[in-house]
This record gives C-alpha cells, sequence and structure tokens, in this order.
C-alpha cells in the first residue's frame, strides 16, 4: 500500500483500515508514505510494517525521489502488488513499478477538481500504466471516464466503508457538562477551503437565533483554523462554537451529535458519513461526489446544494425540530452501513481487484500470492 502521508484523513484512514483487514486474512502488507502521522499507531498496533520514505510530505505533485525510494523498497521487499491511493503516491509508484512486471492498482478517491492541464496528464498516465483503477463513487468513475480517458471496464467502483468500532462510546467530550441537554451539532474535517467549514458556521449562525440554546462543534485541524476562529467571533457565535482540533476519538465524538454536518464543496465518498450512518445519527449534507451514492434525500439524512448556508441551515433546523424524523433517518442510516457499506464486502471486493491484476479469476479460492511469480528482478 502506498499513500502520501499517515496524516489524518478520509484517504489515509481507508487505507489503514484496509491494511489491517487485509493484514488479518493473512495477506502481507506493508505500507508505505512520504511521511508517517498519528494513523501510524493503529498500523503498529496490528505489528504491520510501515515505510516512511522521506523527511517531507510530497503531496499533489510528482516526486523522483519518492519514486527512487518505492522502486528500492520494492526491490528489497519483493511485493507481488502495488496499490497506490492519492495523486503522488500513485504517480511515484506508477514510476517505480515502470519494467518490473509489477501489477499496480491505483485508487481514486475525489473528484480531484484541483487538477491542472499536467497533473491531468500525469493522472492519464499513472491509470494507463494501472492494471486496475479502483473508483471510491460513481462520480469518481465519470471523472475517470470523462476527464481521463480511463476505459470503463479497467475501473471498478467500490464504495468505502468502515469497520465495526469495538471501542465506540469509550471518547470523552470536553465541556460535556457545558453540552448537556443541549442540541449538539457537528461537523469532522480538515480545515481547509473544500471542506466548507465556513457553510457551516454561517449556518449555525443561522440555526442560533431560532435554537439559541444549540451547540455547534469543529474537529479537525488545518490551515484555515485561525481564520475559522476570526469568522466565529465575527458571527457572534462564540458562546455556541468549540474547535476541538483534532482527535484521536471521532467515532465516539459522532456518537454524541443530534446531527452530523458534511458541508463540503467537492468530495469523494467521505468516511465520517458512514461512520454517523452506523453510529445512527442523520446527516445534513452537501450534495456533492460520491455523498448522494452514501445517503439519499430524506432517506438516511437531508442533501442540500454546496455553499449555501441557508439550506444548510434550515435542513439542520427542520431535524432538530423534529426528532421523530432525526430518530428514523438516524435507523435508516445504521441499517445501510451494516449492509450496503459492510467493510467485509469492500475488503473482499479489492481482493477480487487485486486478482484480477494478477491474472486470476474475480472470487476464485486461488490465492494471490504465489511466490516469485510477480517479484522484481
Amino acid at each position: 500500500m502506498v499513500v502520501d502521508s499517515l496524516e489524518v484523513g478520509g484517504a489515509e484512514r481507508h487505507v489503514v483500515d484496509l491494511a489491517v483487514a487485509l493484514s488479518r486474512k493473512e495477506h502481507e502488507v506493508t505500507v508505505a508514505c512520504s511521511v508517517a502521522g498519528d494513523l501510524a499507531e493503529s498500523l503498529e498496533e496490528a505489528n504491520m510494517p510501515i515505510r516512511s520514505l522521506l523527511d517531507q510530505l510530497v503531496k499533489r505533485r510528482v516526486s523522483v525521489a519518492y519514486a527512487r525510494e518505492l522502486w528500492t523498497l520494492a526491490k528489497e521487499e519483493r511485493f507481488d502488488l502495488v496499490h497506490a491511493h492519492v495523486y503522488a503516491s500513485a504517480a511515484a509508484a506508477a514510476i517505480a513499478t515502470m519494467g518490473t512486471g509489477v501489477p499496480l492498482v491505483v485508487t481514486e478517491h475525489t473528484e480531484a477538481v484541483w487538477r491542472g492541464r499536467r497533473p491531468r496528464l500525469v493522472t492519464r498516465w499513472f491509470c494507463r500504466r494501472a492494471s486496475r483503477v479502483i473508483a471510491v463513487s460513481d462520480a469518481v468513475k465519470r471523472r475517470l471516464v470523462k476527464q481521463d480517458d480511463v476505459p470503463p471496464a479497467k475501473i471498478a467502483v467500490i464504495p468505502n466503508a468502515v469497520p465495526a468500532n469495538p471501542d465506540s462510546g469509550s471518547g470523552t467530550l470536553p465541556l460535556r457538562d457545558e453540552l448537556r441537554d443541549r442540541p449538539l451539532v457537528g461537523v469532522l474535517a480538515r480545515l481547509q477551503p473544500e471542506k466548507g467549514v465556513a457553510t457551516f458556521l454561517k449556518a449555525g449562525a443561522r440555526v442560533a437565533k431560532v435554537v439559541p440554546q444549540a451547540r455547534f462543534i469543529v474537529v479537525g485541524d488545518g490551515p484555515l483554523r485561525a481564520e475559522l476562529e476570526v469568522l466565529v467571533r465575527r458571527l457572534c457565535m462564540k458562546r455556541n462554537v468549540r474547535f476541538l482540533g483534532f482527535r484521536s476519538d471521532p467515532r465516539a465524538l459522532i456518537e454524541l451529535l443530534d446531527v452530523l454536518v458534511v458541508p463540503s464543496l467537492t468530495e469523494g465518498a467521505p468516511l465520517v458519513v458512514l461512520e454517523a450512518m452506523a453510529a445512527g445519527v442523520p446527516i445534513v449534507a452537501s450534495a456533492v461526489g460520491g455523498i448522494p451514492d452514501q445517503i439519499r434525500h430524506e432517506g438516511e439524512g437531508l442533501l442540500v446544494p454546496p455553499g449555501d448556508p441557508a439550506a444548510l441551515g434550515d435542513a439542520v433546523l427542520r431535524l432538530l425540530r423534529d426528532p421523530g424524523l432525526a430518530r428514523r433517518m438516524g435507523a435508516a442510516g445504521c441499517r445501510k452501513a451494516a449492509t450496503v457499506f459492510s467493510h467485509a464486502k469492500m475488503v473482499a471486493r479489492t481482493e477480487d481487484v487485486y486478482r484480477a491484476a494478477l491474472g486470476l479469476s474475480p472470487g476464485s479460492d486461488a490465492t494471490l500470492k504465489e511466490p516469485g511469480a510477480w517479484a522484481l528482478p
């Protein structure tokens, strides 16, 4: 597995959870990255090897140094297959596996609206190099086909999923006494522009005018934190909003929410949506990317246009005013998380992609590992 870093993020957590699940199924998995991060702890607890290859993060760029280190690692470890996630790691892995005969699988996690002409050309190249490409949503598949000219037959759509959480409810929430018996609305995201947290705060100000006792938590950190804290003061919401920063227990926090908000301006298939569904928490989310594939409007939650504080605030108010509706949506989400978005099914479908990349039949009982058959020279 290759991913840019092991810092907290949706793609990164997907990699960690998938790697641990594959290891438990007796696959030998190594996770490589340009730099490690907080999520490395989960891999260490599972006794899984981590290879941090550089002293600085490689993100949204092609790094020859990163590719060279990956090539050296692959030559030493003689892997049977490389599975790369996120632009910089996919590009580096595509370079590192050239001429080796080692199959490359690439997972595309987002619609990648940040890309200019050169990154689009690079994406087209590494997808052409890959034996198989996984898209986490139909929206990502459409982007791959229309913008990157990837043949549809090469793409497998495998929705994200989250594993069962045995430690559910073990977290502690700061200011819990202050928040007791108050409606609690939250967003869990890295604080960067595309996550739409400013829209969430503006919507919160609209909600607070009607439900002044409501409280709003922002879980996560990032480059916009200071700017968002200024916005809170400008909205006169300092009493209502708490920034909790990075937390190691996001699932426990989600369980305490009355409503989870996902105000993203662009998305792939966010894990936080699935975690809220698994916890039975209703969701208000932007109708972007793969989110409509995860939740149905009026089913497991409410969908609103991106970047629209009024629509977002009105949807949150609707759920706070109608606890029966909120409970029904939460229960529907819980059922869907356990069936449609089963983590075991996601892992099994990923194994089938590996089999196809290795020239084996999907769903066959043939072992994925045939020593020496796919090793680097």
